[in-house]
């Protein structure tokens, strides 16, 4: 959420993180890209607190585990077609499941809790994670073939699974006590520019499909965290920074590959299971089955003009008025965010707006000038990039003059590591004066929360290609909204999470009357107790039915999953 002065970020679809500012995607020779084989940041690069010193950068985007990865492949071969009865998961001991039968049958060693490298392996991207429950076993699954040997393990009473590709859960659904299905091998992207489409395993990382994307002249509109699997992404939605141009990250989804919890792998598309298809189009991750592959149609990679617009907080009203009357009628070829920052460590406080336009770049400051009027006061910092589809992404992803290798390289390594909270709500429409004071209050508050690096709101418009579709077509109901908000804290490990918690739940709680209890399943928070509801609307008894069909016993279960 936060850059160093004079930078920019229109970010969205990626928690609060410190960031490294720098981006090109070098060419590929091939369509299917190999980026296993990370770099290592150089020694002489700057520590996490050198660059919180360094002109006051509060977050930096080189995360996740990424290092010493090993080779990904598409992993698409198939299991044998044996189906198994499912059993219900929840509640099912994790205590000596008898892995050794599981480990027999996969492509490498089942990691056991203890063995050498796994806690490196059980990490999750969020460290505040770190004391809670740790998984019995980890499968590194390389094919569909492991994955599905997964799946049919767990039906038959063997542990209790969860699935894993980035480990960005905000929920830490990533990991459970049980066993750990980790597709983060099954990472390859082929590009198919004839057909306009890019096969992607399901261990994809985003800057990885980006790169790939790139070297094809080809793009997809997704979210901008660089290490994000590109799998529960999609699954949720999909909110970016070409979503308002392109639509979703699940509207181009064309097909996946799936393992259900009968332990068949199976071809969804809109022909084959549509009900299933529709469901994860937006019904959220983990829910209806072990992704192993997705099928997106792809388009013609666009020049980017990003921008960044901030002004003193004393204009903090005055820009959220005038950014949401502003993005309500606007172009869909411009997409972008307005933050209100608190950086209590300084003292200081920003009203951001950045964004990107896919137009001609000579018309960006048109589409600019009514925002620019309507705030009334010139911003203190302005500027824009005219970039390339993939170094706009790397931009955007905070890794400007590095690789997509050099992105993610060491992002698990303690330096590069920081706790955050986070929950969400939907903006139907453009809030009232009283609902924008409050917005502005509770940020400013944030300057009295003892430990907080960075925390605040961020406003991602939607509309444009999003409204295109009708809420009912795709589990993502919240066509019609004029943004998602995302409230968000990040400190130093060194402090427990209650504070900051406590902090964006405050936040949350005092818009919602003008907001209501409507949340985005991508910012998922355990505390919102009717989930269901805030996360899918109208489409949740549907998204029920789909559940009792393909998965009676609730074998894909966690806090937040759809429920039978």
């Amino acid at each position: 959420l936060g850059w160093p002065p004079g930078a920019r970020s229109s970010a969205v679809e990626r928690p609060p993180y410190k960031r490294v500012v720098g981006g090109s995607i070098p060419s590929a020779p091939t369509a299917l890209i190999d980026y296993g084989r990370r770099v290592t940041t150089p020694a002489g690069g700057p520590s996490r607190r050198h660059v919180l010193q360094l002109g006051g950068v509060a977050l930096a985007s080189l995360v996740a585990g990424c290092t010493r990865a090993p080779q990904r492949t598409l992993g698409l071969s198939h299991p044998e077609p044996t189906a198994v009865r499912p059993t219900r998961a929840a509640g099912r001991s994790a205590a000596r499941p008898g892995f050794s039968a599981l480990s027999a049958q996969l492509s490498s060693p089942l990691l056991l809790a203890g063995a050498a490298g796994y806690a490196v392996a059980a990490r999750l991207y969020n460290p505040r994670f770190d004391r809670g429950a740790h998984p019995a076993a980890i499968a590194r699954c390389a094919s569909a073939r492991d994955v599905a040997a997964c799946v049919r393990f767990a039906a038959a009473g063997g542990a209790p699974i969860r699935l894993r590709a980035g480990g960005h859960s905000y929920g830490g659904w990533s990991t459970g006590p049980g066993l750990v299905a980790d597709v983060r091998r099954m990472g390859g992207v082929a590009v198919d520019t004839a057909s306009g489409t890019a096969l992607v395993g399901a261990g994809a990382l985003l800057v990885d499909v980006y790169a790939a994307l790139a070297a094809k002249g080809m793009a997809l509109a997704a979210g901008s965290c660089p290490t994000v699997g590109v799998t529960g992404l999609t699954l949720g939605g999909g909110v970016g920074v070409l979503t308002r141009a392109f639509g979703l990250t699940c509207d181009a989804l064309r097909s996946i590959r799936l393992v259900t919890a009968d332990g068949v792998v199976r071809e969804v598309g809109p022909r084959t299971d549509p009900d299933l298809f529709w469901a994860l189009r937006g019904g959220g991750g983990g829910s209806f089955g072990a992704v192993t592959a997705c099928t997106f149609a792809v388009r013609p990679a666009p020049t980017v003009t990003t921008f960044f617009l901030e002004w003193s907080f004393g204009h903090a009203e005055a820009v959220l008025a005038a950014w949401q009357r502003w993005m309500a009628g606007a172009d869909k070829r411009l997409w972008s965010t307005c933050k209100l920052l608190a950086t209590p460590a300084r003292g200081g406080l920003r009203a951001v707006v950045a964004g990107t336009w896919i137009g001609p770049s000579s018309g960006l400051q048109q589409q600019l000038r009514p925002l620019l009027t309507a705030v009334g006061a010139p911003p203190r910092s302005r500027n824009a990039h005219v970039l390339g589809y993939g170094q706009a992404m790397l931009f955007e992803a905070g890794c400007r003059g590095q690789s997509a290798a050099q992105c993610t390289a060491q992002a698990l390594s303690p330096a590069r590591r920081q706790p955050f909270a986070a929950t969400s709500a939907i903006l139907a429409g453009p809030l009232p004066s009283a609902g924008i004071h409050a917005a502005v209050a509770g940020v400013r508050a944030g300057l009295g929360v003892p430990g907080m690096v960075e925390g605040g709101i961020s406003f991602d418009a939607l509309g444009g290609a999003v409204a295109a579709i009708a809420p009912g077509d795709t589990a993502f109901v919240h066509r019609h909204a004029l943004a998602t908000v995302q409230y968000t804290a990040t400190w130093d490990g060194t402090l427990t999470p209650a504070a900051f918690d406590a902090y964006v739940r405050g936040q949350r709680s005092a818009l919602r009357r003008w907001t209501g209890l409507s949340a985005y399943v991508n910012y998922a928070d355990p505390a919102i107790a009717d989930s269901g509801t805030a996360y899918w609307g109208a489409n949740l008894a549907r998204l029920r039915a789909v559940k009792r069909r393909y998965d009676p016993g609730g074998l894909f279960t966690f806090p937040q999953s759809v429920h039978p």
